[in-house]
């Protein structure tokens, strides 16, 4: 990879930065910027909007802790490591975005996926999907069921045609995982599209 290469990782990483925030960066903003906590402030939830945005444009995955660990990176740091995932075709088994294993079976997202999806989706609205308990009460419409499932596909590529008539199931945070559990992991093919 060249210099070229590494000025056009860091132009997308902070145009994508800058089009989250909606407002101009620190005029400060250099490789040494942390991307959290005295940095640029990112939130959890838009470290995974951030991989999104890094995964679409350079075709590379994260793992879930991949994105955890983004909230301890620098910029430098993370177009570094988006450079070496190039370079090696890194793509993080069970990442999320990563449709599916060697079997052809999806990948079940994990509770905390679940949550990040729920928040992403704004079906619950809050900056931090972790501080949601898993009983959490959730309240789904056609809309919003839409609206999950899609950023289901775009997160984890699970296509799932989730039954409208399951809503009145689909009360709370562990109800969804377990729902999701189970349509994939049935042997019954019949719930995916």
């Amino acid at each position: 990879m060249t210099t070229t290469d590494t000025e056009h990782i860091s132009d997308f990483v902070l145009s994508a930065v800058r089009d989250m925030l909606n407002m101009p960066l620190p005029p400060a903003t250099s490789p040494d910027t942390p991307l959290g906590v005295g940095g640029l402030e990112l939130e959890s939830l838009s470290y995974v909007e951030l991989s999104v945005h890094i995964e679409r444009e350079f075709g590379i995955q994260f793992s879930d802790e991949a994105v955890d660990g983004l909230a301890n990176m620098t910029l430098g740091e993370l177009v570094a490591d988006i450079r070496t995932r190039m370079a090696g075709g890194a793509f993080d088994t069970g990442a999320p975005g990563h449709p599916a294993g060697a079997t052809g079976a999806a990948r079940v997202p994990s509770l905390l996926d679940v949550k990040r999806l729920l928040a992403l989706s704004q079906v619950i609205p809050v900056a931090d999907p972790e501080s949601l308990a898993d009983d959490e009460p959730v309240v789904l419409d056609s809309l919003t069921l839409v609206w999950f499932q899609y950023q289901l596909n775009e997160q984890h590529g699970i296509d799932l045609d989730i039954d409208h008539t399951a809503i009145a199931e689909l009360t709370s945070v562990t109800a969804i995982h377990s729902y999701l559990r189970a349509a994939l992991t049935a042997p019954n093919e019949a719930v995916r599209r």
